[in-house]
């Protein structure tokens, strides 16, 4: 615990005036001096007797490059005025500092996702401070929460099954089979307005027997030395939304880990989280094996290899859009 400068300078002034009033007999002076000293010392009893507050964080949700967050502190404890500071990690833009009361209230701050990857938002630090601001107490620890940034999806310059040929009898569906809630990921063509219209809080999809059951694709990611890896996590990200959307089931494989072939709102988020991690991925040869579509990045740029035939990322990807 310690005073601030506004408790520096009014302990300075009750001093200066003590000392006037022991030197000069100016006893007029004490009617100023005694209550301000006072002040100061009840002061640092009420800071010093603070106890130790909880911070509750609302995490915030995962997202893409550009997004914004609000996000919601709540500070637990006897009521003490705090200023609660939260750290926001690299990658990471906003001001994390709130005041508040130590009463379990919250207050909330805003947040803009800028750089792929897993982001850390806290721990927070915690000042308490009497109502006159003259001393202050510092409170660190706390929880951390992570927020994962995507990489950004851009349009490609072809559509996603004519990217990967081998799934081009995806479009055959073949009887109605039913209706289900909307999950997020679905695609939009498959909502059933007129059965969601009777359901005015909730969207509902059609389903066909056999739906995606041909039409899958493995997007591998092999990032060498040199590569540009923010790059090629761009190109994949992109494709895997493309073919999500268009009603493919994707796998993806990374030197970590492999995702099966999947089309549902859980394998999306999945696949935008490894790519959201990737750095340098070499990929082992059995790794490529069955990928219908990988993406190079090595030190002469990235390229996007499907069935075999290497192609240029900027003949993918709309040019300035990635």
């Amino acid at each position: 615990m310690r005073p601030t400068g506004r408790g520096v300078v009014v302990a300075l002034v009750a001093v200066a005036g003590f000392a006037s009033a022991r030197l000069f007999g100016a006893r007029s002076l004490n009617a100023v001096v005694v209550p301000v000293g006072l002040a100061f010392v009840l002061s640092a009893l009420l800071v010093v007797r603070v106890e130790t507050p909880r911070v509750v964080r609302d995490p915030p949700a995962d997202g893409f490059p550009g997004d914004e967050r609000r996000i919601s502190l709540a500070v637990e404890g006897d009521g003490a005025i705090v200023t609660v500071r939260d750290a926001l990690g690299p990658g990471l833009d906003g001001d994390g500092t709130i005041r508040s009361v130590a009463d379990g209230r919250a207050k909330e701050y805003d947040v803009t996702l800028r750089e792929r990857g897993r982001r850390a938002v806290g721990p927070a630090t915690v000042v308490a401070s009497d109502p006159f601001g003259l001393w202050r107490r510092t409170f660190t620890g706390g929880t951390r929460d992570e927020v994962v940034v995507y990489p950004s999806v851009v349009p490609l310059a072809v559509p996603p099954r004519a990217l990967a040929a081998a799934v081009g009898a995806a479009g055959g569906r073949s009887e109605f089979d039913g209706i289900r809630e909307y999950v997020r990921g679905d695609p939009l063509r498959d909502v059933n307005w007129k059965a969601s219209a009777k359901r005015p809080d909730e969207y509902l999809v059609t389903t066909y027997a056999g739906d995606g059951a041909d039409a899958r694709v493995v997007v591998a990611v092999d990032v060498r030395e040199g590569g540009d890896a923010d790059r090629a996590a761009v190109a994949a990200a992109s494709i895997v939304v493309a073919c999500l959307d268009a009603g493919v089931a994707v796998g993806v494989r990374t030197a970590n880990e492999s995702l099966a072939p999947a089309s549902d709102a859980r394998t999306r988020r999945r696949a935008l989280e490894l790519l959201a991690e990737i750095d340098q991925s070499v990929l082992a040869d059995s790794d490529r094996e069955g990928a219908r579509v990988v993406v190079r990045a090595n030190g002469d740029g990235v390229t996007i290899d499907v069935d075999g035939e290497a192609r240029p990322a900027e003949t993918v990807l709309r040019e300035g859009r990635a």
